[in-house]
């Protein structure tokens, strides 16, 4: 690659963005300006920050004890040591008990003109039932006391008042949640009872002689060892990796899609590509373009972050309302080195994704649409560390984005140990994505058909006969990935739909036949000429079908040995695994030839056909191996349900597609596959029966109270062996390298 061509293009790019303002004004001069006016709006708005009162209406205030009322005659609170603002955050209204009526009906009544946010009744025979509990009261749900009377649950006349009853002495609250006020009057009202029966409790222990401290003989205190500056960086480094990353993203997107559609609008793209530069040395130089743009807005945002929380902060210290600025501290300074360690890998992979997804824009108005599907892809990266119980481990390190993410947070907070121990996994990941990126905005640009695909308005006539009409022996790569996506969707619905009454073999043949098979076997006929060539059933060799077999026996010992190692990184729930547990014990109660039949031979057929065989040959088109075999894959572990099986389905599906690719069709797949899955179900089922291994078989497997299990020496063995078989296949594969790249073409 020739450097000077990419400074050369580099500088053309940057001259050409540094003139347009649309793209100043977004990337330079907005972070410049909104988060003063954020800050500006923020202070606005804490005036405003300032608890209102709530209106209480007291049934029969005249019933409390004597001894230690709640109020007064005039409504106002004369327990001693409450806070200072009680009397201004609730306002009593004191009526005596109405002589006629419900007085559900009437506290409905009430509460649904909103002249007043919670009822409180209290009956007449409160002091009496006070001085019988045995146990304190508590505010809970009232009960009837007769559980078996229907009409019981049915006693208010709308469900949505809930009652609040003293299970001593009838004390009932009054309110409806549906209204903000009336749930904040609830609770203060609540915590005012409780602090009452506090009072209360002591009193009856001094007058019997008893120590007051009795009532709460044990106080809690609660001691913060952490730092200040310590609390405030945990706050900020959940939220300042999701601005930067956001706007990085943002600061990538507009510039390449000035890049790419604003140059085919202009016409200037078919210059450029007609220069001595090659392909790639366009794309670096725009890509250099877009990743400076890329990490200059997100800087830009967060000095201004940084700037304006200072100010705000320190206003809002200096204006009285300290409770907002103790909670969001001034952001720490530290922590600006650390984000831009961050940025500079997160923006070189953002600005390679933006570049190769607007390439695919016809126009500008286009590519605008393409953000936010980018942006609903890469938040939940983002957005996954933001999670309080998240944090940095091997199994999140392995997650795009999300491990830089969870590793930046390490250093802010403080924790370099951690964040040392998981530095070269994080690096090995981000440096893989980056590289994927980079290959895949690479592929774009020299692909004709996305360089110089004419747009013009849809018209689903012309669609569908430009479908039949231009139909090959193998989908387009479009539709089999509009294959892929619809069954998905179509399996993600269909777990909410199937009823779990229905018989496991209904299930099986639903989801394998009519869900995975039908749309692959559907558009093989439709949109090809040859629907045996589409899925890919092809003759096979001889040897190749012996390779397979032997493979199907020595890939399986390796594959759980995965499966193990990835429930050790991602654990998996109790809840889940419990129903796993209740699954496979319902499943292995059944024959072995009908289990085999349906859970080994029936899926590896289906699954095969469908993912290595017209998916996987639909990709395959125009030299495209690695996306075939890496997609296919995604979309094969995607079909499992578990998180844990589909990232072990995702692996085993880059080794089925390898095979696919060299042997040339699905039969090699659908051994192994069916092999693969004949031994697990096998190795469970005698496991579960108590079957004894075969004297033949020892040096294979052994038995003990877990079940079946494979020897230690076998684990080594068959590593090997597969291995080998796979070197075997590769070498000594029945088409020719010519032929295989004549197929991909």
């Amino acid at each position: 690659m020739n450097w000077k061509h990419v400074k050369l293009i580099f500088k053309r790019e940057m001259v050409d963005q540094l003139r347009d303002r649309r793209t100043i004004f977004t990337i330079t001069i907005l972070p410049l300006l909104l988060y003063p006016l954020l800050g500006m709006l923020m202070m606005q708005v804490a005036q405003f920050h300032r608890e209102s009162p709530v209106k209480i209406l007291v049934l029969g205030n005249e019933h409390w004890p004597s001894e230690l009322p709640l109020l007064n005659e005039d409504g106002q609170v004369v327990l001693e040591g409450i806070p200072n603002d009680t009397h201004r955050l609730l306002e009593f209204n004191l009526r005596p008990w109405p002589t006629t009526g419900d007085i559900a009906v009437h506290a409905k009544h009430l509460l649904s003109s909103e002249k007043v946010d919670a009822v409180l009744v209290v009956p007449g025979d409160l002091d009496s039932s006070i001085r019988n509990a045995v146990t304190p009261p508590s505010l809970t749900a009232p009960e009837s006391e007769n559980p078996h009377d229907p009409d019981a649950k049915n006693s208010l006349p709308n469900a949505s008042l809930v009652v609040d009853e003293r299970t001593a002495g009838g004390l009932s609250l009054f309110s409806n949640m549906a209204r903000d006020q009336s749930s904040i009057a609830q609770g203060r009202v609540s915590r005012l009872i409780d602090r009452w029966w506090d009072q209360w409790r002591m009193r009856q222990l001094v007058q019997a002689g008893l120590a007051a401290s009795l009532s709460r003989p044990i106080q809690l205190n609660h001691v913060d060892t952490s730092v200040s500056a310590v609390r405030q960086a945990v706050r900020w480094s959940k939220v300042l990796p999701f601005v930067m990353l956001v706007w990085a993203l943002t600061g990538a997107f507009y510039p390449a899609v000035d890049l790419c559609a604003g140059e085919k609008e202009r016409g200037t793209l078919e210059t450029l590509l007609s220069s001595p530069a090659r392909r790639r040395e366009i794309v670096w130089g725009k890509l250099l373009t877009i990743n400076a743009f890329s990490i200059g807005s997100a800087l830009l945002n967060l000095l201004s972050m940084q700037f304006t929380t200072g100010l705000v902060v320190r206003h809002l210290a200096a204006s009285g309302t300290g409770e907002i600025a103790q909670a969001l501290g001034p952001m720490p300074f530290h922590s600006l080195g650390w984000l831009v360690l961050l940025l500079i890998p997160m923006s070189a992979f953002f600005s390679a994704l933006a570049l190769a997804v607007a390439a695919l824009a016809k126009s500008s108005k286009e590519g605008q649409y393409y953000l936010m599907p980018l942006l609903l892809v890469t938040l939940p990266l983002v957005g996954l560390p933001m999670i309080p119980s998240m944090e940095l481990n091997l199994g999140n390190c392995l997650i795009p984005v999300s491990g830089a993410v969870f590793l930046v947070r390490s250093l802010i907070e403080g924790r370099y140990q951690e964040a040392v121990i998981h530095l070269p996994i994080v690096l090995i990941v981000t440096l893989v994505c980056c590289s994927l990126a980079i290959r895949w905005a690479v592929r774009q640009f020299e692909s004709e058909s996305v360089m110089f695909n004419e747009g013009g308005r849809w018209d689903l006539r012309s669609w569908l006969h430009h479908l039949w009409r231009d139909r090959q022996d193998t989908a387009r790569p479009s539709v089999a990935l509009l294959c892929g996506v619809m069954i998905l969707v179509v399996k993600f619905f269909a777990q909410f739909l199937i009823s779990p009454t229905m018989s496991l073999t209904y299930q099986l043949l639903l989801i394998q036949v009519g869900m995975i098979l039908l749309p692959c076997v559907l558009m093989a006929i439709l949109l090809t000429r040859s629907p045996r060539r589409a899925l890919r059933i092809h003759r096979v060799q001889i040897s190749h079908v012996w390779a397979a077999l032997l493979i199907g026996f020595a890939l399986h010992p390796s594959y759980k040995i995965l499966g193990e190692a990835i429930i050790g990184v991602y654990p998996v729930a109790p809840e889940t695994m419990e129903f796993l547990k209740q699954f496979q014990v319902k499943m292995l109660q059944a024959p072995l030839w009908q289990i085999l039949l349906l859970m080994a031979v029936l899926p590896a057929v289906c699954e095969e056909l469908a993912y290595r065989g017209f998916i996987f040959g639909g990709l395959l088109r125009k030299q495209g191996l690695f996306r075939a075999i890496l997609v296919s894959a995604l979309m094969f572990g995607f079909t499992h349900a578990v998180l844990q099986q589909s990232i072990s389905a995702s692996v085993m599906g880059l080794v089925l597609g390898f095979i696919a690719w060299r042997t040339g069709g699905v039969i090699c797949t659908i051994i192994v596959h069916m092999l693969n899955n004949a031994l697990t179900l096998t190795m469970a089922w005698c496991g579960e029966q108590q079957q004894a291994v075969p004297n033949l078989l020892t040096w294979i497997f052994k038995s003990d109270a877990d079940g079946w299990s494979y020897q230690p020496s076998w684990h080594f063995t068959s590593i090997v062996l597969s291995i080998a078989l796979l070197l075997i296949i590769y070498q000594r594969s029945r088409r020719t390298e010519r032929s295989v790249l004549a197929e991909m073409a």
